[in-house]
């Protein structure tokens, strides 16, 4: 590997510890969050479908990087890696979309946990409002809690990428950030939109024995 290594180019060569830790771009990973949490509570719905649908694909691309990673270490790159990780896509793709499938119910019932939680102590809330916190928090633990070091992995490289020189870092954080500042303005609309299923009913939310024990406590 070493002997092969010498006779590469140099812009080929990347050590296996550099490329299984990218930059990490804080500013940027905080403005691409900050625009996920902000469309899921904008579009509890599409919002969170569409996070699900990202941080599936930013694993499935994670795991084609990390195998093509494994094979550069091991015997040198070769003018077809960019071929095989496309032919691998398909498959580390099924295996992210399976995890997905089988860790999304537990994130959204911790999600709904914590909203669930909430609404006690306030003693009640509006069923859109409700949706919009559980699509928020969702998408939270989805991108910072258990399995989530893959996808932000993958998001890294894609920031190094666009962002590689201190001119296009900054570029990309204002455009990032006025990104994020918009969609944040439209999460202060009065409720959510629930598109593509039919709106809910504005009615509070009532748990039962809740809002009785409110109603004496404040009585």
């Amino acid at each position: 590997m070493a002997g092969d290594a010498g006779l590469l180019p140099a812009a080929w060569y990347v050590p296996a510890e550099e490329a299984q830790v990218p930059r990490r771009h804080r500013l940027l990973g905080f403005a691409v969050l900050a625009i996920a949490v902000a469309a899921s509570v904008v579009l509890p719905v599409a919002g969170a479908i569409a996070v699900t649908a990202g941080i599936t694909v930013l694993r499935a691309a994670d795991r084609a990087t990390e195998a093509l990673t494994a094979r550069r270490w091991a015997r040198g790159p070769r003018w077809w890696d960019p071929f095989l990780l496309m032919a691998s896509m398909p498959w580390m793709l099924a295996k992210s979309v399976i995890e997905t499938i089988l860790l999304a119910p537990f994130v959204l019932l911790a999600a709904g946990i914590a909203v669930a939680a909430a609404v006690i102590a306030m003693g009640g809330a509006r069923l859109a409002l409700v949706a919009a916190a559980v699509a928020g928090v969702y998408t939270v633990l989805s991108c910072l809690g258990p399995r989530s070091r893959a996808p932000r992995r993958q998001l890294n490289r894609f920031l190094n990428a666009i962002a590689h020189t201190p001119l296009t870092a900054v570029m990309a954080a204002l455009l990032l950030g006025a990104l994020a500042a918009g969609v944040i303005s439209l999460g202060r609309s009065p409720r959510p939109v629930s598109w593509p299923v039919p709106e809910p009913h504005s009615a509070p939310i009532h748990l039962p024995g809740v809002n009785q024990a409110h109603a004496g406590i404040h009585g």
